[in-house]
């Protein structure tokens, strides 16, 4: 079986609080990019489940063993030892990028796995596993658009129509990765204990250019300048060269844009690419994005 798990960005992120579990209260809006991990998963023999990594954005901190999503994810929906399960998973989508390629990742190795072996967990089975993978990990299993509004930790997803294609997102991701923990720590640091509602853009991706990027928001964005200094100087760059409305995905450590122009888009990221590579410890890579219309789905 082959199975596609795409990138994610975040337009819309606010922090509304930490809970009494030491998670983070959030409302955030998902999208789904057209830049995926590819997954091939089988059964062979009754040997351990085994997990192979290759691909161009494959790093040390990406595991292989029983602490990889992925991994974990199929031998949950197998639910008899994953005996012979056999995963290889090409890596496209960055770690520590803030991306959400190891929970897409996960999601798809849960349903490509659950079909595998025929186990079909119920709809409320299937979301308890994913929200136990990781916050992320719900969306891009219960999104059939690729686009949602989550709430709590993530796991409570709202689908929301598709993004029509011709947006266009340029990401950049650079070469200082931002640990996810960190950001939380200096969150805590600055978080108001009341903080305002937040009036969420359901339908962002409906206004014009200009409005649209008025309402991106990323409450984590931040913290994660401050946790990795590194970030900071990229942002100083993105706002020197005209590129003030970008955001953070997620914790980082990626950026993004929003266009309606393909080749503004294209001449913006090489500019800024350029910029980054000269003077704020370089990018590990640059890609031109469009939304997918989907979340993790079948080859």
């Amino acid at each position: 079986m082959r199975w596609r798990a795409p990138a994610k960005i975040n337009p819309f992120l606010a922090v509304l609080g930490r809970r009494a579990d030491g998670y983070h209260e959030l409302v955030t809006s998902l999208l789904a990019l057209d830049w995926c991990d590819e997954l091939e998963l089988g059964r062979s023999g009754e040997g351990p489940a085994r997990l192979e990594l290759c691909g161009p954005a494959v790093s040390p901190d990406i595991p292989s063993d029983a602490r990889n999503l992925a991994l974990r994810a199929a031998l949950q929906a197998c639910g008899d030892g994953g005996a012979g399960l056999q995963l290889k998973l090409y890596k496209s989508v960055p770690a520590q990028a803030g991306l959400g390629g190891g929970s897409s990742d996960a999601a798809a190795a849960l349903l490509a796995a659950d079909e595998l072996c025929a186990r079909r967990l119920s709809a409320e089975q299937r979301a308890s596993a994913l929200a136990s993978l990781g916050s992320d990990c719900s969306f891009f299993a219960l999104a059939p658009s690729g686009h949602a509004l989550c709430r709590g930790r993530g796991e409570r997803v709202e689908p929301l129509p598709a993004v029509a294609p011709g947006w266009v997102i340029p990401v950049l991701v650079p070469v200082a990765g931002s640990p996810t923990a960190a950001v939380y720590a200096a969150l805590a640091t600055s978080l108001r204990s009341s903080p305002q509602a937040p009036s969420v853009p359901r339908e962002l991706f409906d206004l014009d250019l200009h409005s649209a990027r008025e309402r991106l928001r990323n409450d984590l964005e931040p913290a994660a300048l401050r946790a990795v200094p590194a970030l900071a100087r990229v942002r100083a760059v993105l706002d020197e060269h005209g590129a003030a409305h970008w955001r953070l995905c997620g914790s980082g450590s990626a950026f993004f844009g929003i266009y309606r122009d393909p080749a503004r888009a294209a001449a913006e990221l090489d500019e800024l690419r350029a910029a980054i590579d000269a003077r704020a410890g370089g990018v590990r890579c640059a890609r031109l994005c469009r939304p997918l219309g989907r979340g993790a789905h079948a080859a």
